[in-house]
Order: C-alpha cells, then structure tokens, then sequence
C-alpha cells in the first residue's frame, strides 16, 4: 500500500496526475483591411482574443522590433493591438500569408491612412491616421472589428 502512496506521489508531482493543462488561446488570422471614410473594418478567421486601442503621438508610431518611425498621414492617430493575432501561420520551413494585402492603406478622410505597425509574437498593430481625434468606438461581431469615429472632434 505504502508503494502505492509513493507512486501515486511521483506522478502528481511530474505532472501525470490528470490536471489539464492551460489552453493556449487560438491566433487569431487576419484575412481582411477596409478602410471607409469613417470606419476602418478588420476581419479575422476567428475573433482575437483581446483588442485594445489608444492615442498616440506621431512620434510613437514606430514599427515593432526596428523602432523605425511610421510615416502617417493625419493630425491624430489612435493605434490598435489585436491579441493573439497575425497575419500569417509560420512553421519550421515556411510562412502562409492570411492577409495579402498592402501594409498601408489610404482612406478618403476623416480616415486618411492606416498602416500596419506590429505583426510579431502574436501582437498585431495598426496605426490609423484621422484629419483630427474624433471620438473612437470599436465593436467586435465575432470575428470582425470594426473602428468607427464620430464626427465631433475630442478636445
């Protein structure tokens, strides 16, 4: 019995004890950019997990990893992560691209340009450039984003 106990130990402690273990959460698979007048709609495989957005200064647009600056169009800019997610599936040989399209994108104002900023260890960031900060809302309908802007300027 007491060989039983001393098993029965061993394998709680190596982690055989049947606890399950943490889901990693999917990554989410950037497939699509538009860029209206007033909005700016992302769409995904499947919805990321987290999606955070804030205003920055111009001198905050840089790209992840070189530091290099972001050259924007606009007098405002909020930037956006989506978390985890990515443009593409990488394995040990290779890279599939989901999302094909340009890095930067113009739009006809109030949204006058967006670009992408970070695509790295499951942090995907764009920049959107406005003619001036208009008041932001981002909604999410499963795996789609949409960032709208109001037409009356924060101050």
């Amino acid at each position: 019995m007491k060989q039983v106990a001393v098993v029965a130990l061993v394998l709680v402690v190596a982690g055989c004890g049947g606890a399950k273990k943490a889901a990693v959460p999917e990554t989410a698979l950037l497939t699509g950019v538009d860029v209206q007048a007033s909005k700016v709609v992302f769409t995904f495989k499947s919805a990321p997990q987290t999606v955070t957005e804030r205003w920055v200064p111009r001198s905050q647009l840089l790209e992840s990893g070189s530091g290099s600056p972001v050259p924007l169009k606009g007098a405002a800019y909020l930037m956006i992560h989506f978390q985890p997610a990515a443009t593409g599936v990488a394995d040990a040989s290779s890279v599939r691209f989901t999302y094909t399209g340009p890095r930067r994108i113009e739009g006809p104002g109030p949204v006058l340009e967006v670009a992408k900023t970070s695509d790295f260890e499951a942090d995907l960031a764009w920049a959107i450039g406005l003619e001036s900060r208009l008041a932001a809302h981002v909604s999410q309908d499963g795996a789609t984003v949409t960032v709208s802007f109001g037409q009356a300027p924060l101050l």
